[in-house]
C-alpha cells in the first residue's frame, strides 16, 4: 500500500487567501488591526502628582462608612446620588458641586447626598458597547477625550479627573463614579466614596471581580426589564475572587480579593416598585 504523503509546507495555488486585507507580512500575526499603542501614565504617578490631602481622605472614608451604614440598614438616612448627565467642563462641574454641597449640608440629618461625577460615557447612554466613540460619534468622556478633538489624550484626562474629584472633595462633598472599564478605578478610586456599575456591565465577570475588591460600597444597576444580572452581581461581588489586573505601578498582576459586603441594587426609577419586589424575592 502507498503511504500517505505529509501535506506540503507553505501556500499552494489551491490554498484560499485570507478574507481580510489586514494580513501583512507572513511573519506578523498579531496587532493586525491595531493602529497605535501609546504609553499610559501609571496610576501611582498620577496619584503622586495629584495627591489627596489628609482632610479630604477623612471625608472620603467617613462618607464610605456613612453609605455603608445606609446600605446595611444601620442608618435611617436616605442616600441620594445627584449629578449632571456628563461632566467635562471643570468650572461648570464645580459650580454645580458648590450648590449641591450647600444643599447637602442643609439636609444632612435626613439625606446623605453624594455627587455623581460621570467621567466616561455611561453604558446606559451609549448606543453600543464602545465607551470611546469614534470622532464625530458623540461625547467619549473627560478621561477618554479631554480636549474634545479626537486626540484621545487619556494621560491628560486622568489628571483632569483627579483634579476635579479632589476639588469637589475639598468642598466637603463626597463623590460617586461609574466604572465603565476596569482600569480607571486604579486612577481615581482613592478619591471616590461610592462606585456604580452600569446595567450593561453588571453581567460582566470582570466588573463583578473588580467590585469584589473595591474599597467603596458599589451599586449595580438593574436593567429596564430585569434585575437578574444585577442580583447575580451582588452575590458574586460579595465573595472573594482571583483575577488578572493592573497594579498602581501599571504592571500586570494577579489580584486576590476578600469580597465586598456593601454591594447592592440600583433600580430604574420608572419601575422601581415592581423591580424592588422582584429583586427582594431573588435575594431572599
Amino acid at each position: 500500500r502507498r503511504r500517505a504523503s505529509p501535506p506540503p509546507v507553505g501556500r499552494s495555488e489551491s490554498t484560499p487567501r485570507a478574507p481580510f486585507r489586514e494580513l501583512g507580512a507572513i511573519e506578523q500575526t498579531d496587532n493586525l488591526r491595531v493602529q497605535t499603542i501609546r504609553p499610559l501614565l501609571s496610576p501611582a504617578c498620577a496619584i503622586e502628582e495629584i495627591e489627596l490631602p489628609l482632610q479630604s481622605k477623612r471625608l472620603v472614608l467617613r462618607a464610605r462608612c456613612d453609605i455603608s451604614a445606609v446600605v446595611q440598614g444601620d442608618s435611617d438616612r436616605l442616600l441620594v446620588l445627584a449629578g449632571p448627565p456628563a461632566v467635562h467642563d471643570p468650572s461648570e462641574a464645580m459650580e454645580y458641586a458648590a450648590r449641591l454641597a450647600a444643599l447637602a449640608a442643609e439636609l444632612e440629618s435626613e439625606i446623605l447626598v453624594v455627587m455623581a461625577v460621570n467621567l466616561s460615557r455611561s453604558s446606559s447612554d451609549a448606543d453600543d458597547d464602545d465607551a470611546a466613540a469614534a470622532p464625530g460619534g458623540g461625547w467619549a468622556g473627560l478621561v477618554t477625550d479631554p480636549r474634545l478633538d479626537g486626540s484621545v489624550d487619556m494621560n491628560s484626562g486622568f489628571r483632569a479627573a483627579r483634579r476635579l474629584l479632589l476639588d469637589i472633595a475639598q468642598l466637603g462633598l463626597p463623590t460617586a463614579v461609574e466604572y465603565v472599564d476596569t482600569i480607571t478605578p486604579q486612577f481615581v478610586a482613592d478619591l471616590a466614596s461610592y462606585a456604580l456599575v452600569g446595567a450593561r456591565q453588571a453581567g460582566s465577570r470582570a466588573h463583578r471581580e473588580l467590585a469584589s475588591g473595591l474599597s467603596t460600597p458599589v451599586g449595580f444597576q438593574g436593567g429596564a426589564t430585569s434585575a437578574d444580572a444585577a442580583v447575580d452581581a451582588v452575590r458574586s461581588a460579595a465573595s472573594g475572587h482571583a483575577f488578572l489586573s493592573v497594579s498602581k505601578q501599571g504592571v500586570a498582576g494577579i489580584v486576590q480579593t476578600t469580597g465586598n459586603r456593601d454591594g447592592h441594587l440600583v433600580l430604574p426609577a420608572a419601575s422601581a416598585a415592581e423591580a424592588a419586589e422582584a429583586a427582594c424575592g431573588a435575594l431572599a
